[in-house]
């Protein structure tokens, strides 16, 4: 139950952390925003464990388990965060979480490779509309000419064919990375960890992989350059990200890997309901994203009614 409830509460947080972010990516750029989103981690979490204490704890877990930790972080945080920002960037939030939501469908199918968890046909069912989705949504999804991008239209809101697929493209390289990381996470919460020192792991592990990165001027420059306001909203797309996977790694230490990837799979409505309400002129609505979704609802319903009475 509390997997449930801390993975629902993930989803909702995630979804307001896409708005914010989807606002900055527009403003100073996909990597400037993974990059400030990911390096606020570490600090955020060393307050945490400071604050209720779990710093002094620190060095009495099994090395296995930072180990673990620190994979899931770079797995998750500096590859799937990245790719999901530009994907953001150049197809808006409402299409993201259509091809980005499909790291469910890894998660499970390592879940039942290695953990041994529940896979039956209604399962099997959900992934299968919820791979439909994605596919619908580049095979369908209305695009416009280049020529057409003249206009005042936000980047990603009416796109081209080309960066349509791109943005699936980084979307679906997201997934595969999110859908990784929960196996890890579980891994060092079972062998030891603590979920909160945890998070404070796998964000300094994803911190350090990206470093070298700043040695490029370019990148250096990238990173100084925007103004306050494009530093506010990287640091609240940080600030809600860090909250998001402190509920998630709370989430795994309650509940199966499979019942709260489910139950995360409700960001789509979060998602759709708060950049309605708050980026309605940034995103697009059309009815194959709108499908895109629906089917991605579906099939968390099915899978999530398959897991609470199976």
């Amino acid at each position: 139950m509390l997997g449930a409830v801390f993975g629902l509460s993930f989803a909702f947080v995630f979804g307001a952390g896409s708005v914010v972010s989807r606002r900055g990516v527009l403003r100073a750029g996909g990597s400037y925003i993974a990059n400030i989103s990911i390096l606020t981690g570490p600090v955020f979490f060393l307050v945490v464990c400071v604050i209720i204490g779990e710093i002094f704890r620190m060095g009495q877990f099994p090395w296995i388990s930072y180990v673990f930790f620190a994979i899931s972080g770079v797995i998750h945080f500096a590859f799937g965060r990245t790719f999901s920002y530009k994907a953001l960037e150049l197809i808006g939030a409402t299409r993201t979480n259509v091809v980005t939501n499909l790291s469910t469908i890894v998660t499970i199918i390592l879940a039942v490779a290695f953990l041994r968890e529940l896979f039956t046909p209604v399962i099997a069912l959900g992934i299968a509309l919820s791979l439909a989705a994605p596919i619908l949504l580049g095979v369908k999804g209305q695009t416009a000419a280049r020529t057409d991008q003249t206009g005042p239209s936000p980047k990603g809101k009416d796109v081209d064919r080309h960066s349509l697929y791109l943005g699936l493209l980084y979307g679906l390289g997201a997934a595969v990375f999110w859908g990784s990381s929960p196996l890890f996470v579980k891994m060092g919460i079972e062998s030891g960890g603590s979920s909160i020192a945890g998070n404070l792991t796998a964000f300094t592990a994803a911190s350090l992989a990206i470093s070298p990165s700043f040695l490029s001027r370019n990148n250096r420059a990238e990173l100084f350059a925007p103004d306050w306001k494009s530093l506010r909203l990287a640091l609240m797309s940080g600030l809600s990200s860090n909250v998001a996977q402190m509920l998630r790694f709370l989430a795994l230490a309650y509940g199966s890997v499979i019942t709260v990837s489910m139950a995360q799979r409700t960001i789509p409505i979060w998602t759709l309901l708060l950049a309605f309400i708050f980026n309605r002129k940034l995103e697009n609505f059309g009815f194959w994203v709108l499908l895109g979704n629906a089917l991605l609802l579906i099939g968390t319903a099915l899978v999530m009614v398959e897991q609470l009475t199976g």
